[in-house]
């Protein structure tokens, strides 16, 4: 008779931290009877209820995919105010833009002037994030690393600066 089974793997932590927008929240992990994952975002946790079906068994794929789906839904309403800041910044913006998971890499810019964001950028702050996009946007502008570049990335950072320092109402300047 086995007292411990070893055969059954399951992810049963209590909680996990995860970041969004540079912010540490956690993730707690809870069971009931429901029919599908949900998420409940609170002041500084998130739950996720499970299926008590779910209990047993390994859930840290379905985990990862409720965290996978938080970044992308953030992404989605949280990056806009970001793009629209950059566009503000320098007088321009890309034809389009889209989300799609990327390895190694927090953004991509297409030949057609298409900006890709990764929406696990979502996990820092939004200094990292207004910097990262400033960057993006002036590699669709110029070649990397040549001086026309270089020169529009440091114009474009010390306006951001000043930004910082006296923000000003975009709805207003455009």
């Amino acid at each position: 008779m086995n007292i411990l089974n070893f055969q059954k793997f399951s992810f049963n932590k209590p909680y996990i931290i995860i970041s969004i927008l540079g912010i540490c929240y956690k993730l707690n992990i809870k069971y009931a009877i429901v029919s599908s994952v949900q998420l409940i975002r609170r002041t500084n946790e998130i739950d996720i209820i499970l299926p008590k079906s779910l209990r047993n068994m390994d859930n840290s794929s379905i985990i990862n995919l409720a965290i996978k789906k938080l970044y992308e839904d953030i992404a989605k309403h949280e990056i806009e105010a970001s793009l629209e800041l950059v566009r503000h910044i320098l007088k321009f913006a890309p034809d389009d833009y889209k989300f799609e998971n990327l390895k190694n890499t927090y953004y991509k810019c297409t030949s057609n002037k298409t900006l890709i964001i990764n929406p696990y950028i979502v996990q820092f702050n939004r200094e990292i994030i207004n910097t990262t996009l400033i960057g993006a946007f002036c590699k669709i502008l110029y070649k990397t690393n040549s001086v026309s570049y270089q020169s529009a990335l440091s114009v474009a950072l010390e306006k951001y600066e000043d930004f910082k320092r006296k923000p000003i109402s975009i709805s207003k300047a455009c």
